[in-house]
């Protein structure tokens, strides 16, 4: 399907046309973080390969995808062409992975599991962050408590389950307390076992592991992700510098929305902003609190700042209300500076992907409670897209920038300084 520019109209509000009569990008170098996903790259290139040309197909332009060799130091690629009313732009989307980080993080015993919990929920408990939390958004500390609320339950099920078969070998059949005891013991690790059939619904244990990982630390990087970090700084400089580029975008979803902050505030802590192309920064769905307000988060905190008080990286945050992973509509640099967000600040520039307006009906009510789901709504094709289109901001004929200029923050955004560990900069 294509749609004639001059006479779009999409769910009622016209597109501004007028922003693609120019082109400021040829060639732009993506680079992608994912969150704490051991699946790896291929299911992001397939699911860009699948959703582009839906939303291509709705917005009236054309999005091809193809893949591309690795490069020499073996991270994956693939490339994306985009075509708009004799328009021509390319897209080299490299994907900044630390997936083997994220399986190797991985323990098959339950006991490292339960360990991990209580540990991560002591931590957020005694720093003060739960408190803080609450005060921005209730929605994504609720979603990081049910899995600790489940896991409990879990303990109590096979308590029960376990005392109620020792009970019946003991009392009831007038065995051995020795065969009680152990008749009990095999009951509730038989319960607990099979809590394994509803983890391959809920990832329960696999939500513990996202939030535990970066939590043992008290909010500091473990040391094998922050080598991986400078390792992200050296690529997105080395592509800014190649003079291949026009624009060098680096995205980040979910939890890798804090560690493309990170990358890209040491690269420009080691070599400064290169002239030459525009240098923007995707932030999705992101929950950046719940490590920047961490006590020991220093380094985080200090890049959220940096980079908000950075002029030549324009800063792009996307949340949404109906996404209940992610602190929609929040200041992430603001939430944890003494000063909040000051009256100049350019970044981030905070807007609502606002799915109840850009999804489709049908679509919206079959996937509401789906939360993975929804989480990934970012990173997938819009029925009627407004404020935010990610197909043609990654592979688009403008730079960031450009494309939200002039462009006003969400007026619900919330950019009070609630952390408990606020960063005088």
């Amino acid at each position: 399907m294509n749609i004639s520019l001059g006479t779009e109209l999409l769910g009622g509000h016209k597109l501004d046309h007028a922003r693609f009569v120019r082109q400021d990008v040829a060639r732009r170098k993506v680079f992608y973080v994912s969150g704490f996903d051991p699946l790896g790259p291929r299911r992001y290139r397939e699911l860009y390969r699948k959703e582009g040309p839906t939303q291509a197909a709705v917005s009236g332009y054309t999005v091809d995808v193809s893949g591309l060799p690795r490069t020499d130091c073996g991270a994956f690629r693939w490339r994306a062409t985009h075509h708009r009313s004799g328009l021509r732009s390319e897209a080299e989307f490299e994907f900044l992975g630390w997936d083997d980080i994220v399986r190797h993080s991985f323990r098959p015993s339950l006991v490292y599991v339960y360990a991990l919990m209580f540990r991560t929920l002591w931590c957020y408990l005694t720093s003060g962050a739960i408190q803080s939390m609450w005060r921005l958004r209730s929605g994504p500390l609720v979603a990081g408590l049910v899995p600790a609320f489940l896991m409990m339950f879990y303990l109590l099920y096979a308590g029960l389950i376990g005392s109620s078969a020792g009970l019946i070998v003991g009392a009831g059949l007038g065995g051995p307390v020795w065969l009680a005891a152990g008749t009990g013991l095999v009951a509730g690790t038989a319960a607990m076992l099979c809590t394994r059939i509803f983890e391959e619904q809920l990832m329960i244990y696999f939500m513990v592991n996202d939030l535990g990982y970066t939590a043992a630390g008290n909010g500091q990087y473990p040391e094998v992700l922050s080598d991986r970090l400078d390792h992200f700084a050296e690529r997105i400089h080395y592509a800014a510098t190649s003079g291949q580029y026009d624009e060098v975008l680096v995205v980040g979803h979910s939890s890798g929305a804090q560690l493309g902050v990170s990358a890209l505030a040491r690269m420009i802590r080691r070599h400064g902003v290169p002239d030459g192309p525009h240098v923007g920064l995707v932030t999705l769905g992101q929950s950046i609190a719940m490590i920047s307000f961490l006590p020991e988060a220093h380094d985080l905190r200090a890049d959220l700042a940096l980079l908000a008080d950075e002029p030549r990286v324009f800063w792009l945050d996307v949340t949404a209300p109906g996404d209940g992973a992610c602190f929609a509509l929040t200041d992430p640099a603001a939430n944890c500076r003494v000063g909040g967000r000051p009256a100049t600040a350019l970044n981030p520039l905070v807007v609502s992907a606002a799915f109840r307006c850009t999804m489709d009906p049908a679509l919206l009510r079959r996937n509401r409670w789906r939360f993975l789901r929804m989480h990934f709504q970012y990173l997938c094709a819009f029925a009627k897209p407004d404020a935010f289109d990610y197909f043609e901001i990654t592979s688009g004929p403008l730079a960031l920038a450009t494309r939200y200029a002039g462009r006003d923050c969400s007026p619900s955004m919330l950019a009070a300084p609630v952390s408990p560990s606020l960063h005088a900069g």
